[in-house]
């Protein structure tokens, strides 16, 4: 397409944008998530009362600088639409393009530089306060998708089970594990694994995460050091 080449390393995230032909190379055994949306894009949430600087800053996301390669050899061209792919081959490299005009290009981001905003005093920040990128819906308040990570912090809460409770909400999640171990499920969420709590379904922590966080002395401690975790959270279900 023209818009360049990407190096994206694990703890990284791409978003290709819908429309951007685009190719995946890999240099060795690979794996990662991928996810899909449609009739929206992703943004950066509404900030509010949090102000100007704060979770993921815009200066952090990166585009790839032009690039493009002249290659007369056949490729595969793969289209979806309406649902469906479709395939068709041409004699020359779709990344032929020496230039553009615009500013409609793939990004990416290091979710190490997420600035983390958390409770301080009590009670168990809902997770959306971890929300690094989010494709609104056309209702005010809900999410065709929101991205969110867990990511290493503090946690300090006073008076509190400070792990994520029991609950049920009206959006889906799919929770997702890069790497390390994440705090509610320490022994059977492996990396690359996946957990779908659907819409209005009652889901926590496992019972070895609820006896601990049950009876500890609440200090200031560390969560999610080597760690990554995340969660794909939609109205849609």
């Amino acid at each position: 397409h023209g818009d360049g080449a990407h190096g994206v390393a694990p703890n990284e995230i791409c978003v290709i944008q819908q429309g951007i032909r685009f190719k995946v190379d890999v240099t060795g055994a690979s794996r990662g998530y991928i996810l899909e949306v449609w009739g929206n894009h992703f943004v950066l949430p509404n900030l509010g009362p949090i102000g100007a600087n704060g979770l993921a800053n815009p200066r952090d996301f990166l585009t790839p600088a032009s690039w493009y390669e002249d290659l007369e050899t056949e490729h595969t061209i793969f289209a979806k639409y309406q649902g469906k792919l479709f395939s068709v081959k041409q004699d020359h490299s779709p990344f032929d393009v020496v230039a553009w005009h615009g500013n409609y290009a793939p990004y990416k981001y290091n979710l190490k530089n997420f600035m983390v905003i958390n409770a301080t005093a009590f009670d168990h920040a809902d997770p959306s306060i971890f929300t690094v990128l989010t494709c609104p819906g056309h209702m005010p308040g809900t999410a065709l998708c929101d991205f969110v990570i867990f990511p290493p912090r503090w946690a300090v809460q006073d008076h509190t089970f400070r792990p994520p409770y029991y609950h049920r909400n009206c959006m889906s999640e799919f929770m997702g594990l890069i790497f390390g171990n994440y705090e509610a499920k320490e022994d059977e969420f492996m990396p690359g694994g996946g957990s779908l709590h659907s819409m209005m379904s009652p889901h926590g922590p496992d019972v070895k995460c609820f006896t601990g966080a049950s009876s500890a002395e609440l200090n200031p401690v560390r969560v999610a050091d080597n760690t990554q975790s995340f969660m794909f959270e939609s109205s849609l279900s």
